[in-house]
C-alpha cells in the first residue's frame, strides 16, 4: 500500500506537469533557485570543514542551517494550507487504506518533492562539513536518513493536523498570516537577541548550544557529540530526535482518526444581515463603478486572500525602521515609501483571477470596461493612498529634511499611481491560477508559479521603464539643487502618475471589453 501511494504521487505530479506547462516552469524555476541557494550552503560547508579550528566552529553552521531547514519544512506547507494538495488525506477516505499504511505512505510520498531533493543535498554537505573527524563523519552519514524522515514526518504531521483540527477557514488563515508576520520579524528578533552580547562571535556559540537541545537541530548536533566524545549528550540528543519523529507519527495518526472516523461538518454559524444594511455599497455612488468599488473594497476588508497580502506592509515598515535604528543608515527610510507603493499598486494585477466565478456578474450584467477598471482602482486607492502617504512622510520626519520629504512623497505617489495604471491594463487580459474562495491566502495553486513570476517580472520592468523620467529629474535635482527642479520633479512625478492611471483605465477598459468572455472562461478553468 505504501508503494501504491508513492506511485500515485508520481502519477499525479506527472499529470499536473503534462496539463500545465506553467506548473512545470514554476517548479523548474523554484528548483533552480533552491539549487543555487543550497549549492552556496554546501560550498560553505565544504570550506568550513577544512578550516575550522574546533568542533564548535562546525556545530554553529550545522545547527543554524538545520533550524532553518526544519522551519521551512513546517512553515511552507502550512502556509499553503494542506501542503501536498495532490495527496490530501480527505481524498483517500473512501479507499479504506489501513491507518498504519496511510501514515507511512503519506510521509514517504512527501519525500517526492523538490524540497526533499534539496534537503538531501544539504545533508551531503553535512558529511563534508564533519569530514575532518572520522567518527563525526560516520555519524553524519548515518543521520542522513534519520533527519530526512523526521523532516518529512514533521511536515506531514503539521499539515494533517491543520486539516483535521483547524479546518475552519478563519483558523487556517490566521495561522498562515501570523506565520508570515513572524517570518518577517525573524531578523529584528534575532538581532535584538544578539545585541545582548558584545559581538556576534560571542552570541553564536550560545545560540547554537541552545538550538542543539531542541527538536529543530538536535539531530544535526549528533556529529558534534561524536567529535568531542560526549556520548552522554549524544544519547540525549538522539533521544530528542527519535522522540520528535515518534511524536510526529502519533500526531499524523491522531489527525487521520479525526479526518476518517470523526469528520466535522463544514457548515458554521450563519449570520443574517440586518434589513437595510448594505455595507459599503451605501458609501459609494449608486453607479456601476461605485458598485464595483464597493464590492472590491468589501473583498479587501473581509477576504483573507486580499487582506493577507497586506500583512507584508506593516512588516516591511517595522523592518525598515529597525534597520535604520540599528545601523543609523537612512537609505531604508528613503526606500520604504516607493517600495511599499509599488507593492500596493501591483496588488490589483490579479483582481479578476481572485474574483473566480463571481466575475460572471460583470460579464452577464454588461458592466463596462471603464466602470470595472475605475471601480477596482478606486477601491485600492481608498486605503493605499493614505498608507503610501504615511510610510513616506512619517519616516522622513526622522530625517528632518523638508526637501527630501517632498521628493520621497512625490516618488511614492508617482510609483503607486503608475503601478495602478499598469495593473489596470495587465489584469484586464492576463490571468493565472490564484487561491480559490475559502482557501488560504498563501496557497499556491497548480500552474500558478511560473506564470505569476513572469507577470510580476514584466510588471516590474514596465514600472521601472515608466519611472525613468522621474529618476532623471531626481538625478538632475541632486546634482544641481535648484528649487525649480525640485518643484518640477514633484509636479511631474505626481501628474505623470495621475495620467498613467487614467490611461491605464482607458486602455484596460478597451482590452477588457474585447476579451471579457474569454477572461471568464480562463478564470473558470483555473
Amino acid at each position: 500500500m505504501v508503494e501504491s501511494l508513492i506511485r500515485l504521487k508520481l502519477r499525479l505530479l506527472g499529470n499536473t506537469y503534462k496539463r500545465s506547462g506553467w506548473a512545470l516552469a514554476g517548479t523548474v524555476i523554484a528548483g533552480l533557485y533552491g539549487l543555487g541557494l543550497v549549492g552556496l550552503v554546501v560550498t560553505t560547508q565544504f570550506v568550513e570543514g577544512a578550516r575550522a579550528e574546533s568542533a564548535m566552529d562546525l556545530l554553529i553552521p550545522s545547527v543554524v542551517v538545520s533550524t532553518g531547514v526544519t522551519l521551512v519544512w513546517i512553515i511552507v506547507p502550512l502556509a499553503m494550507t494542506g501542503g501536498d494538495s495532490v495527496m490530501d488525506p480527505r481524498q483517500l477516505i473512501t479507499f479504506g487504506i489501513p491507518r498504519r499504511s496511510l501514515v507511512i505512505g503519506l510521509s514517504a510520498a512527501r519525500m517526492i518533492s523538490v524540497g526533499a531533493i534539496l534537503t538531501v543535498l544539504w545533508l551531503v554537505g553535512q558529511v563534508l562539513l564533519w569530514r575532518s573527524d572520522l567518527m563525526a563523519a560516520v555519524i553524519a552519514i548515518l543521520s542522513v536518513p534519520l533527519l530526512l524522515v523526521t523532516f518529512t514526518a514533521v511536515s506531514q504531521a503539521v499539515t494533517t493536523a491543520a486539516s483535521a483540527w483547524l479546518s475552519a477557514r478563519k483558523w487556517r488563515d490566521l495561522l498562515a498570516i501570523l506565520g508570515l508576520g513572524l517570518a518577517m520579524m525573524a531578523f529584528p528578533i534575532v538581532s535584538s537577541a544578539v545585541s545582548v552580547f558584545e559581538n556576534v562571535q560571542e552570541a553564536l556559540p550560545v545560540i547554537a548550544e541552545v538550538l542543539s537541545w531542541t527538536p529543530l537541530a538536535a539531530g544535526a548536533a549528533l556529529p558534534y557529540d561524536a567529535a568531542t566524545g560526549a556520548w552522554g549528550a549524544f544519547g540525549l540528543r538522539l533521544l530528542i530526535q527519535l522522540a520528535t519523529l515518534g511524536a510526529a507519527l502519533l500526531m499524523i495518526r491522531a489527525a487521520l482518526i479525526t479526518i476518517t472516523e470523526k469528520p466535522r461538518g463544514q457548515g458554521g454559524q450563519r449570520r443574517s444581515a440586518k434589513r437595510g444594511n448594505i455595507g459599503l455599497f451605501g458609501l459609494f455612488p449608486a453607479t456601476p463603478w461605485g458598485a464595483v468599488a464597493a464590492r472590491s473594497l468589501t473583498y479587501w476588508l473581509k477576504d483573507p486572500r486580499y487582506g493577507g497580502s497586506l500583512i507584508v506592509v506593516p512588516g516591511l515598515a517595522v523592518l525598515g525602521l529597525f534597520l535604520w535604528w540599528q545601523s543609523g543608515e537612512t537609505w531604508t527610510l528613503y526606500a520604504l515609501g516607493p517600495f511599499i507603493a509599488w507593492m500596493l499598486g501591483y496588488a490589483i494585477s490579479a483582481d479578476i483571477s481572485y474574483d473566480n466565478t463571481a466575475f460572471a456578474l460583470h460579464v452577464t450584467t454588461g458592466v463596462t470596461g471603464v466602470a470595472d477598471r475605475t471601480g477596482r482602482a478606486v477601491s485600492l486607492l481608498t486605503f493605499s493612498l493614505p498608507v503610501t502617504l504615511a510610510v513616506s512622510v512619517l519616516p522622513m520626519l526622522a530625517v528632518g529634511n523638508v526637501e527630501h520629504l517632498l521628493v520621497v512623497t512625490a516618488l511614492s505617489l508617482g510609483m503607486l499611481l503608475s503601478t495602478i495604471g499598469l495593473s489596470s491594463v495587465i489584469s484586464a487580459r492576463l490571468v493565472y491560477p490564484t487561491p480559490k474562495p475559502g482557501d488560504s491566502p498563501f496557497k499556491q495553486p497548480e500552474g500558478a508559479g511560473g506564470r505569476m513570476m513572469a507577470i510580476q517580472m514584466a510588471t516590474m520592468l514596465l514600472t521601472a521603464a515608466v519611472m525613468i523620467p522621474d529618476v532623471v529629474l531626481l538625478i538632475l535635482w541632486a546634482v544641481n539643487g535648484a528649487g525649480w527642479l525640485l518643484g518640477l520633479l514633484v509636479a511631474a512625478t505626481v501628474l505623470k502618475g495621475v495620467g498613467l492611471v487614467v490611461a491605464g483605465i482607458v486602455l484596460g477598459a478597451r482590452v477588457y471589453e474585447r476579451a471579457a468572455p474569454e477572461l471568464f472562461q480562463e478564470v473558470a478553468a483555473h
